[in-house]
């Protein structure tokens, strides 16, 4: 990667009217439209082919931007904050007026949270929220995880067949993160619901949800103002950075988000491996392979993340084949970094895993890497384990073709995982259980006395009351 100077006149990727920046071909790919069924990997092959570690992409209408295909490219990107920023608000596209920031896909827009942040921002806001991650008791909340996904097991057990996604990989990651802030699971299943419809084909309702969600978490930071817990929001707000209610609401929505379809996806792309990889099926069932291992595998080959936007050129520089000029954006290509060439992982052992799969680039590297990997990962190995437990004879109730994918370019899981396989009996509950769950959520029954009465309380309340009715 070389620098080159300052002053260069080349028009800006997108700009109305001008020819493609120097180094870059003319041919620009869109990455929005429909996602084929059989993925992209065909797609950044041919990229990597015809333009080399760095391709020119659209991703909607006049608005350009360059995807890191190179494992190593991703890797200088990520690991060089005073190089490349993440604040959306340097992208060239804002400045010159083509993209406007508040009615960006909420991936690409700017919000007030350690995200978006850089230097000693990114430094205050991440201490905060880090340091509330590190009082998580993980032994308590590991068998919290065990107790919901046996609960969301045995809503469907005696029915002999199940969408995975929609009725287990979906509803587990939103429940445990709403309950570590100190919420009972009415409110986990509405966030759950809201979550899902800001990535909804409608863009209406996306955008109706995206405000529903910014009232779930002003009423969860102004509840929590009230009636502080032993939760994540309520050691967010008491940290001697100081953050401002709003702040601690949108940094408690950024751990939400982050959570909520990335774990989605890694539980469901998992599960779809199992029951369509004979090879590491049995390895996994005749325990020659760990579930960390598997959880590994998958994060590789069929990462939960494609594309991760975006970083923001500082300065001119060369990358690839590519010149790069500042504020153009820069998406990180996790699903083609895996995919590089140049990176060779080893043999498989008879398992069908290739080693060197604890390389993938899913939590991110350097500044910016998620603070919440091992929770994620505990999440995810929790739901396989007690699914492959709890279910036999589980098999795909469709042929594997006809299983759909999401349309997102920046997520890859698939919409509905169906599968058949013997009834059971749901599980005794357990008592021990019990009485860790009604401790966690006593300060969220103590402060819900709409919920409990009927009655409209407070913003939370009145916001699930609301739901209730939509759902009929």
């Amino acid at each position: 990667m070389t620098t080159t100077r300052p002053g260069d006149e080349t028009a800006p990727p997108g700009a109305p009217g001008s020819m493609p920046p120097r180094g870059c071909p003319a041919d620009i790919t869109r990455l929005y439209g429909t996602t084929p069924d059989t993925g992209r990997d065909a797609l950044w092959a041919a990229l990597r082919e015809r333009h080399g570690p760095v391709a020119p992409v659209e991703l909607e209408t006049g608005v350009r931007a360059w995807l890191l295909l190179g494992y190593h490219e991703n890797l200088t990107v990520l690991q060089n904050p005073h190089m490349f920023s993440r604040d959306t608000r340097r992208w060239r596209e804002v400045a010159e007026g083509r993209v406007d920031l508040a009615s960006a896909r909420p991936a690409l827009s700017w919000r007030p949270n350690v995200l978006y942040a850089d230097g000693a921002e990114h430094t205050r806001l991440r201490g905060a929220v880090v340091e509330a991650l590190a009082r998580v008791d993980m032994a308590a909340t590991s068998r919290m995880v065990r107790q919901l996904c046996e609960e969301l097991i045995d809503a469907f057990v005696a029915e002999g067949r199940a969408d995975l996604v929609a009725q287990y990989a979906n509803p587990l990651p939103v429940l445990v993160i709403n309950r570590l802030y100190g919420l009972s699971d009415s409110y986990g299943h509405m966030l759950g619901d809201l979550t899902a419809l800001i990535f909804d084909e409608d863009a209406k309702r996306g955008e109706d949800a995206i405000g529903r969600v910014h009232q779930y978490f002003s009423g969860l930071v102004d509840r929590k103002r009230e009636h502080p817990g032993p939760d994540l929001v309520s050691w967010i707000l008491e940290h001697p950075s100081g953050l401002s209610g709003h702040e601690v609401a949108h940094q408690a929505a950024l751990i939400n988000n982050a959570s909520h379809q990335p774990t989605t996806h890694l539980i469901g792309n998992t599960l779809r491996t199992l029951l369509t990889e004979d090879r590491i099926r049995g390895a996994y069932t005749d325990a020659r392979l760990p579930v960390q291992e598997l959880l590994d595998h998958v994060m590789w080959t069929d990462t939960p993340f494609q594309i991760l936007p975006a970083r923001f050129a500082l300065q001119d520089m060369r990358i690839g084949n590519a010149e790069v000029r500042a504020g153009d954006a820069l998406l990180i290509g996790f699903d083609a970094a895996h995919r590089d060439p140049a990176v060779r992982r080893g043999e498989d052992d008879g398992t069908g895993v290739a080693s060197g799969s604890r390389a993938h680039l899913m939590f991110g590297a350097g500044a910016h890497a998620c603070p919440a990997r091992e929770m994620a990962k505990m999440i995810a190995a929790t739901a396989v384990t007690i699914l492959h437990e709890r279910l036999t004879g589980m098999r795909l109730a469709v042929d594997p073709e006809e299983l759909r994918w999401t349309p997102s370019p920046f997520l890859r899981g698939l919409r509905e995982l169906p599968v058949v396989f013997v009834p059971g009996e749901p599980s005794a509950p357990d008592p021990a259980a019990g009485d860790e769950s009604a401790s966690q959520h006593r300060d969220g029954r103590r402060s819900s006395a709409g919920e409990e009465d009927g009655q409209e309380g407070d913003l939370l309340d009145r916001l699930l009351l609301w739901w209730r009715g939509l759902r009929g």
